[in-house]
């Protein structure tokens, strides 16, 4: 389980990882240990595409609380470590650059009624900034609704830039309309409700070939779709990214595509080149992970009947 986290950590855009080396207390803090899984998971690691300035390694005790937020107090492990406590090296994260150049988007996460009146909605601003007043688009349903109040660890605030979390207040439409996986937008730049997409997939592991017709479930921001690969576009060299076959019959374990999915139902998405985060997909199948995907192009939208048809 912990190579297949490091394989979707990688694949959805985590850059930067801490690896906390729990329970060191019941083996004696015994550096010989640390150092073993330090090696063998490194060499995963940078297998899955890490670098090594990019790894860190914290022994320390959950249970008894050794090395978390307090410089090392256990004289056994203060004989040979010497670096960082754990909240300390979080802190020494390179921040990441935020698209706030970009019009507005918002995936919800969760909905629920207030006391008062309207709605609250819940999620990661991921693009753009977003403040009481504005007038913001919620597909894939298609309705207009004002923002009433943004708030932000339980505190009021006036607005919220991309990737803070954040609860806004909602009137004007109809909660029914809303639902985990909506999106608030900006009005005059829409996000797709893509219906079908072409995507780029790296497979991992699978016990069965990728076929036409091959059934998956689309994990994205927090979704889950049924989805079906129609077509196999081409076989791509896993390394450099050349056509190596035109419309292969199948796909098989370790190798690189673009296909073409399709949703029962619209999926509010981006392309990867114009939103990095909102670009990026897991697909799974018998609960297992079998592809990371970046969306090329949206080759079918939600029809204006259907569109129609929810208002």
């Amino acid at each position: 389980q912990t190579r297949e986290h490091a394989l979707l950590a990688r694949s959805l855009g985590v850059s930067q990882l801490l690896v906390a080396v729990n329970k060191m207390d019941t083996v004696d803090w015994s550096q010989s240990r640390y150092d073993d899984i330090v090696k063998k998971l490194g060499l995963f690691l940078k297998q899955a595409g890490y670098k090594d300035i990019d790894l860190s390694y914290i022994p320390c005790s959950g249970l008894g609380g050794e090395n978390l937020t307090k410089a090392v107090s256990e004289p056994k492990l203060a004989s040979w470590y010497k670096g960082s406590t754990l909240v300390e090296q979080i802190d020494k994260f390179k921040a990441v650059e935020r698209p706030m150049d970009k019009p507005f988007r918002l995936i919800i996460s969760d909905v629920f009624k207030g006391l008062g009146s309207g709605f609250s909605v819940v999620g990661r601003v991921s693009s753009g900034s977003v403040q009481a007043g504005d007038r913001v688009l919620v597909q894939p349903a298609g309705d207009l609704a004002v923002v009433k109040a943004v708030t932000m660890d339980d505190s009021d605030n006036t607005c919220g830039f991309a990737g803070d979390h954040v609860t806004v207040v909602l009137t004007g439409m109809d909660m029914a309309h809303v639902n985990v996986g909506s999106v608030l937008c900006d009005p005059q730049n829409p996000i797709k409700s893509a219906m079908r997409i072409r995507a780029r997939i790296v497979i991992f592991n699978l016990e069965l070939p990728i076929t036409r017709g091959f059934t998956v479930v689309f994990h994205y921001q927090s979704i889950t779709e049924p989805a079906i690969i129609k077509r196999l576009n081409c076989q791509l060299n896993k390394n450099t990214g050349e056509v190596i076959k035109n419309k292969p019959k199948c796909l098989v374990k370790n190798s690189s595509a673009v296909v073409e999915i399709e949703f029962e139902r619209p999926v509010c998405l981006e392309m990867y080149k114009d939103y990095k985060d909102l670009g990026r997909f897991m697909l799974r199948q018998g609960g297992h992970t079998i592809a990371a995907g970046l969306v090329e192009e949206v080759l079918k939208t939600k029809s204006k009947t259907e569109e129609n048809s929810t208002e």
